[in-house]
């Protein structure tokens, strides 16, 4: 997108590239605070946001927050609303075990619900995604994050979004169903849902071209 628009990409603190935070705190709160001072710091006052999973929540809270900054959304299966293995008011378990030994068996079964072809999940990305988890400090920030986040009813909140929104969703999706996605029209008024079929909760990695396409529309209407 970065030929049509100016993109700014950005790792969550102990996730990707970004060092872990130094306050140990990675709550929501956080999260939208370093967000907001991420815009300043590169001087943009309003800008598109566009997040998958953990990413969409962020960037559903910052638009209800702040919709002064927030042009449109959007929000690839984002977080939010319970699902099967995420209820509300509970942090979710987390396997301590990672924090000393993360064997690459592990880490595919832990990863494999997150694509419906199994051939994208070749053994390149896999190292990838181990590599990047044994950054210093990583899997500690993980397993924070994952203690800190503890989920709440979003209606009161997403009924305040002024933002235009795009809900682009796999139709396979087994880790935030496709029926959350009913949720989410119902709570942000005019927001509009684009199943992706044959793709799970990562359409911009199964099938990068197909999903990029309503979204390219929707930036540009």
């Amino acid at each position: 997108m970065s030929k049509d628009f100016r993109v700014i990409r950005y790792d969550a603190p102990g996730s990707g590239l970004s060092a872990p935070d130094t306050t140990g705190d990675y709550t929501d709160a956080r999260s939208l605070q370093l967000l907001g001072d991420l815009m300043t710091k590169f001087c943009v006052e309003r800008a598109t946001l566009v997040g998958n999973s953990m990413g969409g929540r962020i960037a559903w809270s910052f638009a209800a927050a702040q919709p002064q900054r927030v042009n449109k959304l959007v929000l690839i299966s984002p977080d939010g609303f319970a699902s099967p293995d995420f209820e509300y008011g509970k942090a979710p378990e987390v396997l301590q075990l990672m924090r000393v030994v993360l064997p690459h068996a592990v880490l595919r079964m832990n990863l494999k619900p997150a694509y419906v072809d199994p051939k994208t999940l070749t053994d390149p990305l896999l190292d990838r995604y181990h590599d990047l988890l044994r950054a210093p400090g990583a899997r500690e920030a993980m397993l924070q994050r994952m203690r800190q986040m503890v989920l709440t009813d979003p209606v009161p909140q997403l009924q305040t979004i002024q933002a235009p929104t795009l809900l682009p969703w796999g139709e396979q999706d087994a880790m935030i169903p496709l029926s959350n996605s009913q949720a989410y029209r119902q709570a942000i008024a005019g927001s509009r849902l684009v199943t992706l079929r044959g793709v799970g909760p990562l359409p911009q990695e199964e099938s990068p071209d197909r999903a990029l396409e309503p979204v390219r529309a929707f930036l540009a209407s």
